[in-house]
C-alpha cells in the first residue's frame, strides 16, 4: 500500500472516531512533510533510516514539536500493524527525542492589570476582557477555550464544562468576576443559540487558536507587556493557585494533566517563592536575633 494511502484511510478513521480537527490537521502537516522527504513508496519499504533521515531535516523546529511529529508517526505505523498492512513500526526503533523544558515565565499582577486594561481599550473589548479572565481564572488552553460553547457555562453554579485531550470532560469553577464577564460579552452578541460558541468572530463563528493568539499579542503590545500568549495565562494559574494554598491534585484535575509531572514543576516554583519569601520577611531574620 503506498504511503498516501495509508495516510488517507488512517485519517478518515481518525475523523469517524472524532478525533478533534486540532489533531486531524497536525496529523496532516506531519505525513505531508514526510511524504515530501521519502516520497510516495509502498509504507512496508520504509524503514528506521528512512525515518531518522526525516527527522534529522528538520532542523527549524523545537525537540517538543520533533517529539510530537515521532509520536504521530509511530501512531501511523501501530494503526497499520493493526490493519495487517505492516508487520513492524520502524518509528519505535528510534528513540523519541527528549522536549526541551522552558523556563516558566507567569505574569505578575500589575502585567494582568496592564493587559485588562488594554483590553477595555480594544475594538472587542467584552469579550477581550472576558477571554483574559477566564484563561486566568481556570488555565484551561487555547483549543479548550475555542471549542467552549455557550451551552458549557452553568450560570448558576459558576462552572465550564471544558472538553480536552483524549475527549475528557472536566468540570471547572470559575468565580463570580469571571461569570459575570462572560455574561456581559454574551449580552452583547447577537443571534446566538445554546450550541452558539462561548467566544466568535465577528462573523459568528468560533474563535480559533491563530486568532486567539494574535488578539493577546495585540493586547500584549498595547499593554506594553512581551510574550502575552494563552499558555503563560496556564502557567500564571497553576502557580498563583499554588501559591494561595490550592492543593496540588486539584490542580492536577483542573489542567487536566493525566500525571503529576508538569503539575510538579509548579509546584517546584511554588515552594521557591515561599522559600524566597520566609528569608526576607522571617522575623528572626528580619531583626537579626540570634
Amino acid at each position: 500500500m503506498l504511503f498516501s494511502t495509508a495516510v488517507k484511510q488512517f485519517i478518515e478513521e481518525r475523523i469517524a472516531m472524532r478525533y478533534s480537527p486540532h489533531t486531524i490537521r497536525d496529523y496532516g502537516v506531519i505525513y505531508k512533510k514526510f511524504l515530501a522527504c521519502v516520497g510516495d513508496v509502498d509504507i512496508r519499504t520504509i524503514n528506521k533510516q528512512n525515518i531518522v533521515q526525516f527527522m534529522a531535516s528538520q532542523s527549524k523546529i523545537s525537540a517538543k514539536t520533533l517529539r510530537n511529529y515521532h509520536a504521530d508517526l509511530s501512531a501511523l505505523w501501530q494503526w497499520a500493524i493493526q490493519q495487517g498492512i505492516c508487520d513492524e513500526n520502524p518509528v519505535r526503533q528510534i528513540k523519541a527525542p527528549v522536549a526541551e523544558k522552558k523556563t516558566i515565565l507567569p505574569f505578575s499582577k500589575i502585567e494582568i492589570f496592564t493587559i485588562l486594561e488594554a483590553a477595555n481599550h480594544s475594538s472587542n473589548p467584552f469579550q477581550n476582557r472576558a477571554i483574559i479572565l477566564l484563561l486566568l481564572d481556570t488555565g484551561i488552553r487555547a483549543s479548550e477555550l475555542c471549542n467552549l460553547t455557550i451551552n458549557d457555562l452553568n450560570k448558576a453554579t459558576n462552572h465550564i464544562l471544558v472538553f480536552g485531550k483524549g475527549k475528557k470532560e472536566r468540570n471547572i469553577p470559575i468565580s463570580k468576576n469571571t461569570s459575570n464577564a462572560i455574561e456581559e460579552c454574551l449580552w452583547y452578541r447577537k443571534y446566538t443559540t445554546a450550541n452558539s460558541p462561548l467566544f466568535a468572530k465577528t462573523n459568528g463563528k468560533p474563535l480559533d487558536r491563530v486568532l486567539l493568539g494574535r488578539i493577546l499579542t495585540r493586547l500584549g503590545m498595547d499593554a506594553g507587556v512581551s510574550h502575552v500568549f494563552p499558555h503563560r495565562f496556564r502557567h500564571t494559574f497553576a502557580i498563583q493557585f499554588l501559591r494561595n494554598g490550592g492543593n496540588i491534585y486539584s490542580l492536577q484535575k483542573i489542567l487536566g494533566h493525566s500525571t503529576l509531572d508538569m503539575v510538579k514543576r509548579y509546584l517546584a516554583i511554588a515552594q521557591h517563592d515561599l522559600d524566597r519569601d520566609h528569608e526576607i520577611a522571617s522575623p528572626v531574620n528580619h531583626w537579626g536575633l540570634r
